[in-house]
C-alpha cells in the first residue's frame, strides 16, 4: 500500500534545490508522478504529487526535506489529498488549449483573464506571466468543458479583453506544440 501526497517547496534559489528535494524523497523511496517547478525573481517554487509506502507519513516527508535543505530554509506544504487523484486521461487533452495573452502591464490583468474564463467554466491548469519592458504576457493551459463551442469562445474572449488592452490568442494544445516546438 502507497499513500499519495501533494508536496510544495518554496526557498531562495540556489543550484541543487531540485536534487535535494528529489533525493529526500528518493530517500523514502517515494514515487514521483507529477512536478512543476519555476524561479520568481530570485525565488524557487515547486510544487509536487509523489506516493509513498505506508509507513511514510508527513512528519517523516517534512524531516527529510528539512535535512535536505542544509544551510538554506526550506518552505514546506504537506497536504493529503481528499480522494484518490485522477490519472492521466485523453479526454481530457483533447479539451485543452493554450491561452495567450499579450499587453501593456497594468492593475487586473490576470482577474480579468481568470474571472471571464471562470464564467465559461473554463479551468486553469497551468499559468505563467511575464513583465518585460512594459509589457505583461500571459500564457494559460486551459480546459474547455465538453460543451464548449471555441469559435464563439475566442471570439467572445477577445471582444472581453479589448476593455483591458490585452491581445488574446486560443489555440489547441496539439497545435501549439506542433508550432512551438523543435
Amino acid at each position: 500500500m502507497s499513500t499519495q501526497y501533494v508536496i510544495s517547496v518554496m526557498a531562495q534559489d540556489r543550484v541543487g534545490i531540485i536534487a535535494d528535494v528529489t533525493a529526500a524523497i528518493k530517500g523514502l523511496e517515494g514515487n514521483l508522478a507529477d512536478l512543476s517547478q519555476t524561479v520568481l525573481r530570485g525565488y524557487f517554487t515547486m510544487i509536487l504529487i509523489a506516493s509513498f509506502p505506508d509507513p511514510i507519513r508527513p512528519e517523516d516527508i517534512r524531516t527529510a526535506l528539512i535535512a535536505a535543505a542544509g544551510e538554506s530554509s526550506f518552505e514546506i506544504g504537506i497536504a493529503v489529498p481528499a480522494g484518490a487523484l485522477p490519472g492521466e486521461s485523453p479526454e481530457v487533452r483533447d479539451r485543452q488549449y493554450i491561452l495567450t495573452a499579450v499587453g501593456p502591464d497594468k492593475i487586473g490583468l490576470v482577474a480579468a483573464v481568470s474571472g471571464y474564463l471562470r464564467e465559461k467554466r473554463i479551468n486553469i491548469v497551468d499559468l505563467s506571466t511575464t513583465v518585460d519592458a512594459g509589457v505583461y504576457t500571459m500564457m494559460m493551459l486551459v480546459e474547455l468543458p465538453l460543451d464548449a463551442d471555441v469559435a464563439r469562445l475566442k471570439h467572445g474572449l477577445r471582444v472581453a479583453m479589448e476593455d483591458v488592452a490585452l491581445n488574446v490568442e486560443l489555440r489547441h494544445h496539439a497545435i501549439f506544440r506542433m508550432t512551438n516546438e523543435i
